[in-house]
C-alpha cells in the first residue's frame, strides 16, 4: 500500500512539473551589451528554452536596474551573471551549469604594483564582478565607480586614477592601444558565468540544467563558443 501511494505521489509530481513547464510559454530578459560573450549566451539560452517549448524575448532595460528588476520578478531572471548573486538577490535561482568563464584584470601604469598598493581605483559598477571581488578582498584606497568602460579607461589613461579593475573581455577591443600606452595587466581572478531564473520559474531549474548538460556533452556548447571566438 505504501509503495502504491509513493508511486502515485511521484506521478503527481511529474505531472505537476510538466504542467508548470507547459504553462510557461515565454520568458523575458533584458537585452545585454552587443559583444561576442552576450551573443553566445543569447543563442545558447534561446536554444535551451526552445527545447522546453519556451520562447525568449529580449527587452531594452536600464542595465543598472536589471538585477533589481530580475529579483523583483519584473524580468524573468538574468541571461548570464557570476556566481553568488543569490546572497544579494535571494529571489534568483542559479542554473548550476557554467556557461563560460572570464578573467578579472587589474590594469595600471605600474609594473610591479599590487592592488593594495594603488592609492585610487576605478571599477565598472554596472556589472557585479569587480564589486564582488572587492568585498572578498577589501580595498583601502579611494574607490571610484563608473557606468561605462570608456569612462573607466579614460580615467586611467588620463592618470586620474592609479588603476582599474575590469572584466577582461570588455577591454579586449582596446588592448593594442593600452599596451602601446604602457598599461600593465594582471589577472587577479577567474570567474564563471551562470544563468539565473526568478523563483517563480524555479520549476524550470532541473529541465534547464538537463538541457545545458546535454549541450555540453554533445559539443553544442563548445561549437557556439567557437562560433563567437570565445
Amino acid at each position: 500500500m505504501k509503495l502504491f501511494f509513493a508511486r502515485c505521489y511521484i506521478l503527481l509530481l511529474l505531472t505537476f512539473s510538466s504542467q508548470l513547464i507547459a504553462s510557461t510559454d515565454k520568458v523575458i530578459f533584458n537585452r545585454p551589451a552587443d559583444i561576442p560573450q552576450s551573443r553566445y549566451i543569447v543563442e545558447l539560452m534561446t536554444l535551451a528554452y526552445k527545447k522546453l517549448g519556451i520562447d525568449v524575448e529580449l527587452v531594452d532595460f536600464n542595465k543598472n536596474n536589471a538585477l533589481i528588476a530580475a529579483n523583483e520578478g519584473i524580468l524573468d531572471g538574468q541571461l548570464g551573471k557570476i556566481s553568488g548573486l543569490n546572497r544579494t538577490y535571494p529571489n534568483l535561482n542559479r542554473i548550476n551549469v557554467p556557461l563560460f568563464s572570464f578573467d578579472l584584470n587589474l590594469i595600471s601604469f605600474c609594473k610591479d604594483c599590487q592592488l593594495p598598493d594603488m592609492p585610487s581605483l576605478v571599477i565598472h559598477s554596472t556589472y557585479p564582478a569587480a564589486a564582488k571581488y572587492l568585498l572578498e578582498h577589501p580595498y583601502q584606497g579611494q574607490l571610484h565607480e563608473v557606468k561605462s568602460v570608456s569612462t573607466l579607461l579614460n580615467l586611467l589613461m588620463q592618470k586620474q586614477v592609479s588603476a582599474a579593475l575590469v572584466i577582461g573581455f570588455y577591454i579586449e577591443p582596446y588592448m593594442h592601444k593600452l599596451q602601446n600606452a604602457g598599461v600593465e595587466l594582471e589577472t587577479l581572478h577567474s570567474q564563471q558565468v551562470y544563468h539565473y531564473v526568478h523563483k517563480t520559474h524555479k520549476h524550470l531549474v532541473p529541465a534547464l540544467s538537463k538541457v545545458l548538460n546535454e549541450f555540453k556533452a554533445s559539443g553544442k556548447m563548445l561549437d557556439l563558443k567557437n562560433k563567437y571566438n570565445l
